[in-house]
């Protein structure tokens, strides 16, 4: 029996052809659980939670295929609520000072041996978590910058371009009629190219 146990235990060892991919999925196993907690944690604290849960999802992707096919809808709503949550002056002070308070609190549980859970392993993990709440918030500033800069071209394109209309028609009311219209055409002509 000692022998087929032996065997048995051979057999799995064997049965890994590539130690290198099993190493790499462990270590995307546990960054993604740690982030994917982080996530979780900030659903009901200040902070973007699916954006950090997204962040989490592409971590997984890299290596397994069930995460890379939740990952693009689970981008979009985290995408939605990162506008919100910049959007919002409370929500982003408050994820900040959350972002700040958790490096802070890593630093001392790595550096302290009075506080539960005190090692350094737990400190990294916490201030890990610090700087994904911080990071998650400077992107969700960039889109809501981004996402207003992209409204205000586009309005200022329609603007324009209703405006030629309405002098348009004022050139028409003054007795200009076809000329005004081949004007109007011409100038939008212009702003497309």
């Amino acid at each position: 029996m000692a022998r087929d146990s032996t065997g048995a235990g051979l057999g799995m060892i064997t049965q890994v052809k590539d130690p290198i991919r099993l190493l790499r999925q462990i270590a995307v196993s546990v960054v993604g659980t740690v982030i994917l907690a982080v996530g979780l944690v900030l659903l009901v604290a200040p902070g973007p939670g699916l954006l950090v849960i997204a962040l989490a999802l592409a971590v997984f992707a890299i290596e397994f295929q069930w995460a890379r096919r939740r990952l693009v809808a689970v981008q979009e709503a985290a995408r939605s609520a990162a506008l919100k949550a910049a959007a919002s002056r409370v929500a982003t002070a408050s994820a900040v000072l959350f972002g700040i308070g958790a490096i802070g609190l890593g630093a001392m549980l790595i550096f302290t041996d009075f506080l539960p859970f005190s090692g350094v392993g737990t400190g990294v993990g916490v201030a890990i978590g610090g700087v994904t709440v911080l990071a998650t918030m400077i992107y969700s500033i960039r889109e809501m910058r981004n996402a207003k800069q992209a409204e205000e071209s586009a309005d200022a394109g329609e603007g324009a371009d209703a405006g030629e209309g309405a002098d348009a028609g004022e050139g028409a009311d003054a007795g200009e009629g076809a000329d005004a219209g081949e004007g109007a055409d011409a100038g939008e002509g212009a702003d497309a190219g």
